[in-house]
């Protein structure tokens, strides 16, 4: 995947830390970044001293322009990018591209989500999305992954995707006597909780990840009845 080469100037709305890991970043799109922005899960890519690096938009398509970037420290670009973000500074963007979640072809059906790491980034603009459009779709539960209790990203937000009937079920796959919720691989966590009561033969999955995770979310979903063709990642 290559995208746009043309960068625009993005103004910076709003930078935090989402956890000690994540910064969190939100931008205004000017109007013809915004209007390619039409689909959860599409990318950009931000250009930096460091070089260049494709970021997932973290935030549903919106009309007055506003997305946000969920950056991951560690990285020379993304540690680039992070050192820009300041509230009244710019990134260098390209218009979002790429096909992102096939949102559609989930409507009338039970939805399941699985994201793992900075991958919940397009998992939250996709959940956003099926939140305002909550009549249109079955029961939506989200498999959620981290290795660590405390890099869960989003969780101010968790209890309003649950009201808006998004059902977020948190996994942690290190040890830790702390933690009091489930444990293990999200797709591990979805099989044990017959994922979610959703219909193995109505149900569309999505799924954000590394490879890895994908597929064997992939063959976890096939072994229940959901074929390939219903499960879908954004690129």
């Amino acid at each position: 995947m290559t995208g746009p080469t043309q960068h625009a100037a993005v103004p910076v709305l709003e930078a935090w830390d989402e956890t000690s890991a994540f910064r969190g970043v939100s931008v205004a799109l000017p109007p013809p970044l915004a209007a390619a922005h039409v689909r959860p899960g599409q990318v950009v890519k931000i250009r930096t001293d460091a070089g260049e690096g494709f970021f997932a938009l973290a935030s549903a398509p919106d009309p007055r322009g506003v997305a946000d970037l969920l950056v991951k420290r560690g990285g020379h670009v993304a540690d680039a990018v992070i050192a820009r973000a300041v509230p009244g500074g710019h990134l260098e963007l390209t218009p979002p591209f790429g096909k992102g979640f096939p949102v559609a072809e989930a409507e009338g059906k039970d939805v399941l989500l699985f994201a793992a790491g900075s991958a919940i980034a397009p998992v939250r603009a996709l959940v956003q999305h099926i939140a305002r459009e909550r009549g249109r779709f079955g029961r939506v539960t989200l498999f959620y992954g981290q290795r660590l209790g405390a890099e869960f990203a989003y969780l101010d937000e968790h209890m309003a995707w649950e009201r808006h009937g998004v059902r977020v079920i948190l996994c942690r796959s290190a040890a830790d006597d702390a933690w009091v919720g489930v444990r293990g691989r999200v797709q591990d966590v979805a099989r044990s909780l017959a994922f979610g009561g959703a219909s193995p033969g109505d149900a569309v999955a999505f799924v954000s990840g590394m490879t890895a995770m994908v597929e064997d979310v992939r063959r976890t979903l096939a072994q229940a009845g959901i074929p390939p063709e219903r499960v879908h990642a954004n690129f």
